[in-house]
């Protein structure tokens, strides 16, 4: 995986985190919100154990969500 300023790069995709977009092949997919800030942290933490506890305080924090909102996102 291949990291620069705002940018991580895998196989054909790209992460452009300032502009919260996922390409391929310089075509943009569509993602939610969520499902976008799931991916980030799970590239941003490529390599390492992210707990489910982690994921769910990172992508809602101060909030309770039932777990099957995490699994949707994945």
């Amino acid at each position: 995986m291949k990291q620069d300023l705002k940018n991580f790069e895998f196989g054909e995709y790209r992460i452009d985190e300032q502009n919260k977009r996922l390409m391929r092949g310089g075509e943009h997919i569509p993602l939610t919100p969520k499902v976008f800030e799931t991916l980030l942290i799970l590239v941003q933490n490529a390599g390492n154990l992210v707990e489910k506890s982690e994921l769910m305080e990172s992508i809602w924090p101060d909030r309770f969500v039932e777990e099957s909102n995490l699994t949707f996102n994945i």
